[in-house]
């Protein structure tokens, strides 16, 4: 017995020394780079992959700054980058600021959305770096989301939802979401599973990524980027808003970015219980442009943005307010089941 109990101490010895001397050898986890965090990373690591896939060049995820406090369902981040100063958000100063949303890759089986919001990115980048436009980019502040819906873009097949079968642009908490969301669903669109708005709304963590950055930023615009109905839209207020937004000004601006696209086709989508269109624009008076691009080709994505590098500046310096300061507070008496972005 005593043989026996010698020999089981000797092997716990042996495997503890031999774990410890692993530890010693094996190497320490790499330096963060440009002060990236490791889930940044892999997901940047996961993005060029994609972007090879689709014959694009290197995306340079990884030359931006990122900012993360949520994640998807499958655990990758939901990330925004940001130009121009927001070092004064929680000051009186940056209420003066004009604020631009620009999101892409909200439906994953959109593949050209996601290329050209980093098209956007680069153009943007060089832009603010532009002694030359210091003028037109004077007080302006734009939050670009590439890839608003990661898991389902990343999937071998990309889909539409994410990975809860959720459509993300179905699932805002719009004032019709229960009684009408599920109902459509049911009735019109027949349970298609690619319309599915989930058992409750702003219950995806892709849509409380979305609801928090605008509530957050409350900002001037938004713009959408879809595939491949091959239109521009516009929700919002149609005159002057309370939150000193002017919709005529708004929609001057949707007619000067048709006109700055060889005359795109604007058309008054139809806008659907738990949409962002709905959501912000209808009932927040946002100007909120649904820009969808002609296809998901991804060897048309080049084209895509020449056609609209010139509307996309042209949205981003464009003043949609009255002659009165944006009201500061647009969100204040409203209730979030997810209040703020709180880090994972």
């Amino acid at each position: 017995m005593k043989s026996r109990h010698v020999l089981i101490l000797f092997s716990i010895v042996f495997l503890y020394s031999v774990n410890l001397f692993a530890q010693t050898i094996t190497p320490a986890a790499p330096a963060v780079e440009n002060g990236m965090t490791p889930a940044i990373k892999l997901y940047c690591e996961k993005l060029e992959k994609s972007f090879k896939k689709y014959g694009w060049n290197k995306s340079e995820c990884a030359d931006f700054k990122w900012s993360h406090y949520r994640n998807s369902v499958l655990g990758n981040p939901l990330m925004w980058t940001v130009f121009g100063d927001v070092s004064d958000e929680n000051k009186d100063s940056f209420k003066d600021k004009d604020v631009t949303i620009i999101m892409c890759g909200v439906h994953g089986d959109e593949i050209t959305p996601v290329k050209f919001c980093f098209d956007i990115m680069y153009y943007l980048r060089a832009a603010y770096a532009d002694p030359q436009n210091a003028k037109d980019f004077h007080n302006k502040v734009v939050l670009v989301s590439p890839l608003v819906n990661p898991d389902s873009y990343f999937k071998a097949k990309p889909s539409r939802m994410n990975a809860r079968g959720i459509d993300p642009n179905r699932n805002f908490p719009t004032k019709d979401w229960q009684i009408e969301a599920r109902k459509m669903w049911l009735t019109k669109f027949r349970r298609d599973k690619r319309r599915n708005p989930g058992e409750k709304p702003n219950s995806e963590p892709e849509v409380i990524f979305q609801v928090n950055l605008i509530k957050r930023f409350n900002p001037d615009k938004i713009v959408s980027v879809h595939s491949p109905l091959t239109l521009l839209d516009y929700d919002g207020p149609q005159h002057s808003a309370t939150n000193g937004l002017d919709g005529s000004k708004a929609q001057e601006l949707l007619i000067q970015m048709s006109k700055d696209a060889a005359g795109y086709n604007i058309k008054d989508y139809p806008f659907f219980p738990g949409s962002l269109g709905n959501w912000a624009g209808q009932e927040r008076s946002i100007p909120t442009y649904t820009l969808e691009l002609p296809s998901s080709d991804p060897r048309k994505s080049g084209e895509y943005w020449s056609l609209f590098r010139e509307a996309m500046h042209k949205l981003v310096v464009h003043n949609l307010r009255q002659d009165v300061a944006k009201a500061p507070e647009t969100f204040k008496n409203e209730p979030t089941e997810n209040p703020g972005l709180i880090p994972n």
